[in-house]
């Protein structure tokens, strides 16, 4: 199977569970609270992005400096 109607199959499933979920009151009051309760808030929101920030910061470091 081709990498593109693979895609394609999954954007599709997602639409539809996303239209249903939407579609049900209770379903969506469930999917708002799940949201609310999984994001980052205060000293573990900063903690997170520094260690992004640091990653990120190593990773370019290593480009530039394994480059030839």
């Amino acid at each position: 199977m081709r990498l593109n109607y693979l895609l394609l199959a999954l954007i599709a499933v997602t639409a539809v569970i996303g239209t249903y979920m939407m579609g049900n009151p209770d379903q969506a009051g469930r999917l708002s609270q799940m949201s609310r309760d999984v994001g980052l808030t205060g000293e573990t929101r900063e903690v997170a992005l520094t260690a992004l920030a640091l990653g990120l910061a190593a990773f370019i470091a290593y480009l530039v400096f394994t480059r030839r």
